[in-house]
Order: structure tokens, then sequence, then C-alpha cells
């Protein structure tokens, strides 16, 4: 695991809830999600604009931490998860990338993406 002096962001993870549509589908349900708090690295990578047809910001950042929450449970993030920190809101772009050392999971690599505008 990174020593937690080299985490300094902390975020909140949050995960949807699922619920089933008229059609029977499983569907996420943001209204019930549930939220972890997570000591990570945060680095945005890129930025650009989009001003066809909008005004809009794009940014896509990197995320580590390690495999557990600030309070110590183990921490699982899927691609339909959203990150939350200072004031942003971030998709979770694809899975995530797990690093291993040879005996265990060592942290996530994650990539996220924030569009305002």
């Amino acid at each position: 695991m990174i020593a937690e002096d080299l985490l300094p962001h902390l975020v909140e993870v949050e995960t949807p809830g699922t619920a089933t549509d008229r059609y029977g589908n499983t569907v996420d349900d943001w209204s019930v999600s549930t939220r972890a708090d997570v000591a990570a690295w945060l680095q945005q990578n890129t930025g650009r604009e989009d001003t066809e047809q909008r005004d809009a910001q794009i940014g896509e950042w990197l995320m580590i931490c390690n495999p557990v929450t600030a309070g110590g449970a183990p921490l699982t993030v899927h691609g339909a998860d959203r990150v939350h920190w200072n004031g942003a809101s971030f998709e979770v772009i694809g899975p995530p990338g797990p690093a291993y050392v040879p005996t265990e999971l060592h942290h996530y690599e994650i990539r996220l993406k924030t569009v305002e505008g």
C-alpha cells in the first residue's frame, strides 16, 4: 500500500444503487447511492475546450489510491462510479487499473473525466 502521507487529497467515491426500470432491467439509481471517503492523489493529465455548439471545459485526471477506504474498509471502484473532490465531480472512465506487487493488490490507478458547460 501507498503511505498515507503521499495521498493528500480526501475524495468521496460514490457508487450508485440499483433499481428495476419498467421493462424489468436493472439500472443505476443515484438517489440511493453510497459514498466512501478515500485518501488519494489526484492530478490533471489533459484539458481542452469544446466550443462547437457549446462552451465546455473538459479535463481528464488520474487518481491513485489504496484499495481501502479512509476508514480501512475494502474499496471497490467500478466504471459506473463517480468521484467528488474540491467541489468537482468526476466520472470514472473505464475499469480502474489495479497495480499489484508479487503477493497482493498494491493500489488502484483510476482515470477520471470532468465536463463543465
